[in-house]
C-alpha cells in the first residue's frame, strides 16, 4: 500500500476504537499487557474521557488509515501524566509517527495546558526505538524495572519523564538520605548536572530483627469490594498516592493486623503494593510468609513506591531484599514542594538481562542494580570452612 504523506496527528473518535484495537494486534498479537489494546470498552471510555485521557492517533488522510497510537493517562489532582501504549504499524515506521505522537503530548502538556507538573512513560527493552524517540523528546532516563512483564518472556523495561520547566530545579531535597540511595542520585545527577541531589549519612549495616511471631496472610480478590474499601480507608485522595494504579486485590493479615491493598495482573505476575492499613515497616523480619503467598498466586515481580524521606519503609525493603532500581525526582508536589520519589522492586524469577538492548543513559541504572542486588542476595552468605586437615 502506497503511504500518504499527509499524516496527521490528531485525537481520536469514538469510531476509531475497533481500528485501535486491531492496530495494536497487528503489531503485538493478543498478549498485549496493555488492556488499552485489547479492551474495547475500556478504550471508547477513554477516548470519550477527555479529563482522565488524551487518545491520539496519526491518520493517513489519503489512505483513512490509522497509522500510530498513544494514549495519555492524565491525573490532575497529583499533576502527573502516564504516556501509555505507543504503538505505531510496520508499514509506517519510517514516517517518525512515534516521534511526532510524544513531541505533540509533550509540548501540549508541560508547555500549553497547565494541569501538570510531569509525563513519564516505560519502554520495552527488545528495541531501541521507542527509547531513542524519549531521549530525542528530552525525557530524562530514570532507572529500570527488572523482570516487570511477562509477555513472550520476563521483559525489563525502562523508566523515563519529562518535567515543565522549573520544576526539577524548585526540588527541596532531604538534607540526609539513606546511603543505599545514592547510587540512583548519582547517576541522575550525571545525566543532569544542574539538579541537586541531598547528602549521605553514614552507612550502616541493616539489621533484620526476628519477628516475635509469624504473620501470615490471605488474598481477597473482587475489584470492586477491594476498591470500595480502599476508598473507606483512605477517603483523602493525598493519602492515595501511587498515580495510576488502582488496588484490586487485599492481602490481608489474618489476625486483622494489617491489610496491604494491591494491584495485581495475573496476565503478566505483576504486582504492587499501593497502600498499607498500618506502615509496612511493621513487617520487618516477617516479609516471608507475605512472599510465599504471592509465589503461590502467580507473581513474579512486586514493586512499591516510597518517598524518599521514609526512611525506615525503606530499610524494612531492603532487608527484605527489595532492591531501588528506578527514581523519579520531583514526581509529587506538596504545598508547593517538590518532593522525589524511589522505585523498590524484587523479582522472583532468575534475573536474566541477555539479549537486552538499551540507550547507553541506561547502562549506569543496570550496572548498579546487579551491584545492589548482589550485595543483598550474594555477599551475606555466610561461609563455614572445616578444620584443617
Amino acid at each position: 500500500m502506497e503511504i500518504g504523506v499527509d499524516i496527521k496527528i490528531q485525537e481520536a473518535d469514538s469510531g476509531d476504537v475497533d481500528e485501535i484495537i486491531n492496530l495494536y494486534r497487528a503489531v503485538y498479537g493478543r498478549k498485549y499487557p496493555i488492556s488499552y489494546g485489547t479492551d474495547a470498552d475500556l478504550l471508547l471510555k477513554a477516548i470519550q474521557d477527555n479529563e482522565s485521557h488524551m487518545v491520539l492517533v496519526a491518520r493517513d488522510v489519503m489512505n483513512r488509515v490509522i497509522g500510530g497510537c498513544l494514549i495519555v493517562e492524565i491525573d490532575s489532582f497529583n499533576k502527573i501524566g502516564k504516556l501509555v501504549g505507543l504503538v505505531v504499524h510496520p508499514n509506517y515506521q519510517r514516517h517518525k509517527i512515534g516521534n511526532g505522537l510524544v513531541s505533540h503530548v509533550s509540548d501540549f502538556f508541560l508547555s500549553k495546558d497547565e494541569r501538570l507538573n510531569s509525563l513519564y512513560a516505560t519502554t520495552r527493552t527488545i528495541t531501541v526505538g521507542p527509547q531513542m524517540i524519549f531521549i530525542k523528546n528530552g525525557y530524562l532516563p530514570l532507572g529500570i524495572f527488572p523482570n516487570a512483564h511477562r509477555l513472550h518472556q520476563y521483559e525489563t523495561v525502562t523508566l523515563f519523564a519529562k518535567h515543565r520547566d522549573c520544576i526539577l530545579e524548585k526540588r527541596k531535597p532531604i538534607d540526609i538520605l539513606s546511603p543505599k540511595l545514592m547510587p540512583l542520585y548519582n547517576i541522575l545527577q550525571n545525566l543532569n548536572p544542574g539538579i541537586s541531589i541531598p547528602k549521605t549519612d553514614e552507612e550502616k549495616p541493616i539489621v533484620v530483627p526476628e519477628g516475635k511471631d509469624d504473620w501470615s496472610f490471605e488474598i481477597i480478590r473482587a475489584p470492586h469490594y477491594v476498591y470500595r474499601k480502599f476508598l473507606e480507608k483512605f477517603p483523602d485522595p493525598a493519602d492515595r498516592f501511587f498515580p495510576f494504579h488502582t488496588p484490586n486485590m487485599i492481602i490481608s493479615e489474618k489476625k486483622g493486623r494489617m491489610d496491604i491493598f494491591a494491584y495485581f495482573s495475573k496476565r503478566d505476575g505483576y504486582c504492587t503494593l499501593i497502600k498499607a492499613t498500618h506502615p509496612i515497616s511493621e513487617l520487618h523480619g516477617r516479609l516471608t510468609s507475605l512472599y510465599m503467598l504471592l509465589d503461590d498466586i502467580g507473581v513474579s515481580y512486586i514493586e512499591v513506591l516510597v518517598n524518599v524521606k521514609h526512611a525506615p519503609l525503606i530499610d524494612t525493603l531492603l532487608g527484605g531484599q527489595f532492591v531501588p532500581s528506578a527514581i523519579y525526582p520531583a514526581m509529587r508536589e506538596v504545598n508547593k514542594n517538590f518532593e522525589d520519589y524511589i522505585v523498590m522492586s524484587r523479582t522472583m524469577e532468575p534475573l536474566n538481562f541477555k539479549g537486552m538492548a538499551v540507550v547507553a543513559p541506561f547502562k549506569p541504572f543496570i550496572d548498579q542494580y546487579v551491584d545492589a542486588w548482589k550485595q543483598i542476595n550474594l555477599d551475606t552468605i555466610e561461609v563455614i570452612y572445616g578444620p584443617k586437615a
